[in-house]
């Protein structure tokens, strides 16, 4: 799967940073690209032989490493070292919270399940430094030239996919997937939570962030999802 996803990415690199090396260099440019997000499986094999396989979206990184790695390789081990080696649950804020908050509660729906979670982003490419959605300049080079999230999700093949994004990023899931149904889950609106079918992926959910869930009974929304959930 590693494999793949390296495929995946090698066949968009050089085209993307053609189209990006030169909001790189000019300096009258102050809002830079910040890394990709590209993902990395730390143990393939455990993943493969996983009862359930979980992807949990959020919006876009805040920043992506200072550093800023033109390989592959180097970008991948920025996910390593963040997500696969736990940097991310000392990170804190409401979206690492939450994510934990959820995979906590699947586990204990299904205590003797093995249980693989994967972290995504629905936009790739944030900004440098900073956070929030990146400007267009730097959406649309994303958009056309490193459009890779449908095929993630097609190497890895997950069976939950959950976007922690918002109704408000629905039109970055249709750059991605295209017009997209979404049917309200009981007894939330659309807008709070819906179900999606996407690919060939057996649960599909979009709801708020975190940030959001918080401050609005998070258990009765996650309750809600995994309710919807039936894993033989």
């Amino acid at each position: 799967m590693n494999e793949n996803l390296i495929q995946l990415y090698t066949s968009k690199w050089d085209n993307y940073f053609t189209m990006v090396n030169p909001i790189l260099k000019d300096d009258n440019i102050e809002v830079k690209p910040a890394n990709p997000l590209l993902l990395y499986i730390a143990d393939e094999e455990a993943y493969k032989q996983a009862d359930i396989r979980l992807m949990i979206f959020g919006q876009e990184t805040n920043s992506w490493y200072e550093e800023r790695d033109v390989t592959i390789a180097g970008v991948q081990n920025l996910y390593d070292g963040f997500f696969n080696d736990g940097e991310c649950w000392n990170y804190g804020g409401q979206f690492w919270n939450g994510v934990g908050r959820f995979l906590t509660s699947l586990h204990q729906k299904y205590p003797t399940k093995k249980i693989q979670l994967l972290w995504n982003n629905i936009v790739k490419v944030g900004k440098q430094g900073d956070k929030g959605f990146p400007p267009d300049y730097i959406y649309e080079i994303e958009r056309k030239h490193f459009n890779v999230i449908p095929d993630e999700l097609t190497i890895l093949k997950p069976d939950i996919v959950l976007f922690f994004t918002g109704p408000n990023y629905d039109s970055v899931l249709a750059d991605n997937f295209g017009t997209l149904e979404y049917n309200s889950v009981e007894p939330f609106s659309q807008r709070e939570l819906s179900r999606l079918k996407l690919l060939d992926i057996p649960f599909v959910f979009r709801t708020y962030h975190p940030n959001y869930l918080w401050r609005n009974d998070i258990d009765w929304y996650f309750d809600t999802i995994l309710n919807n959930i039936t894993i033989a």
